[in-house]
């Protein structure tokens, strides 16, 4: 039988490409190292060229082999960061009402600061709106300048985010900022946006690192 062919060959060449893949795995704890050990396996199975891959490192040429190792990690990267999930002010209220039924006012505080955020930026989006906000600062300024009424709301969710590093909310403040979470995402869905309007906030600069 051709050495090539020997399939013990081929198991030590692929432990060797996975662990060349997973050079750093001396800085963390054993559970770690095997949960990243059992995903670069799991890539490894799917990636399309290993059989390519394993033939160059039979035949030695490490110069070619070295882009499809970096193919194969790059595409465990992509796949990992691509796995997020979009949330929405909706996800935000219903993970403030977990927090908020055993007893965790600091998070639901900080989920309704969530809900307040991905709100304004669901408004931009959905207004096709030429406006970039950096910071809490933009965001407060956005809001006085979209609607003075809508903008004292607004300071309700920042409050509310100060009290998750204060812990200062008890329930009955956060059930409050709850309800105006609720109105405060309905006001900006049905805002009526005029034209002239649209235009007033695009020529504003929000960024304050650029004022």
């Amino acid at each position: 039988m051709n050495w090539r062919h020997d399939p013990r060959l081929k198991q030590l060449l692929e432990k060797a490409t996975l662990e060349s893949l997973f050079k750093n795995q001396s800085i963390y704890c054993n559970d770690e190292v095997q949960e990243m050990e059992i995903t670069l396996r799991h890539v490894w199975k799917k990636y399309e060229k290993k059989d390519t891959l394993i033939e160059k490192l039979m035949e030695n040429q490490g110069n070619e082999a070295e882009p499809l190792m970096q193919e194969s990690w790059n595409s465990l990267c992509e796949k990992t960061m691509n796995q997020g999930q979009d949330h929405t002010p909706e996800n935000m209220l219903t993970f403030c009402k977990l927090f908020r039924q055993i007893g965790d006012y600091q998070l639901a505080c900080e989920m309704i600061w969530c809900c307040a955020s991905l709100a304004v930026q669901e408004f931009i989006t959905t207004r096709q709106l030429k406006v970039k906000l950096h910071s809490q600062n933009d965001k407060r300024s956005f809001m006085r300048a979209l609607s003075h009424e809508i903008g004292n709301q607004f300071a309700v969710f920042e409050v509310c985010h100060l009290s998750f590093f204060s812990n200062s909310h008890k329930a009955r403040c956060v059930n409050a900022a709850f309800v105006e979470a609720n109105d405060f995402v309905q006001q900006l869905r049905t805002y009526h946006l005029t034209e002239e309007k649209k235009n007033e906030l695009e020529k504003n600069n929000f960024n304050d690192d650029e004022l």
